[in-house]
């Protein structure tokens, strides 16, 4: 059965932590949208590489083991798959792992197409990622560039996952922001017509409120 024409697609871009997850499920409930968290698909290949013990920076097993969760779930659903407890998946080890089974121009071709797909299925949706919307959807109605220094995101790493010090947390946040930016397949970076927002000083009410008035600037309506 063919999907739906996407009529609208917000794409929220940005570095770890920056407050992408909290404001897009706020913008989803506030107007009526379908959210997808894109990076948690690379996650749950990681978790289960770490798993099954294949080395995540062997490309070909990765790729391999890719294609074999996406026949396992049935296609798109596996970028809703609630197999997966969250805070597994935000575990120290998956948080280095990620990092390069994201580089996997492959893998990343493979999840871009899923995305697509469940796309297609949406009338109006909100999607994360490092590369909404660069590669993903250039095209999309609306994009956000969330950012916020590394010490602020450091530290609510440490709020939102209660674990190791900030210290460790801080160079791990630092590490991941090299490895988006410096990757082949692609690499972090904003989009030029994307709205930027630098989170660091400002409050989650805020940066919705700004985020949100951007929105019914393009037409969009509150269910609300």
């Amino acid at each position: 059965m063919p999907g739906q024409r996407v009529s609208t697609v917000v794409a929220v871009d940005g570095p770890a932590a920056a407050g992408k997850t909290t404001t897009c499920r706020a913008l989803a409930e506030s107007f009526d949208l379908r959210y997808l968290e894109s990076g948690r698909t690379y996650r749950i290949i990681a978790f289960e590489a770490l798993q099954r013990e294949i080395p995540v920076g062997n490309a070909h097993e990765i790729t391999e083991l890719c294609d074999e969760l996406i026949v396992e779930s049935r296609s798109a659903e596996l970028l809703t798959s609630e197999r997966y407890a969250p805070d597994r998946l935000r575990e120290a080890p998956v948080n280095v792992a990620v990092s390069a089974v994201a580089r996997i121009a492959d893998v990343r071709r493979r999840v871009t197409s899923l995305i697509r797909v469940w796309a297609e299925t949406q009338t109006h949706c909100v999607i994360e990622g490092r590369d909404i919307g660069t590669a993903i959807f250039p095209s999309a109605s609306l994009k956000f560039f969330l950012t916020a220094t590394p010490e602020v995101r450091a530290l609510r790493r440490m709020r939102q996952e209660h674990a190791d010090t900030y210290k460790n947390v801080l160079k791990d946040v630092i590490r991941r922001d090299e490895a988006d930016m410096s990757r082949a397949a692609s690499p972090l970076v904003a989009a030029e017509d994307a709205i930027r927002i630098d989170t660091s000083e400002l409050t989650l009410d805020q940066v919705v409120g700004q985020m949100s008035s951007a929105c019914r600037k393009r037409g969009l309506e509150t269910s609300r």
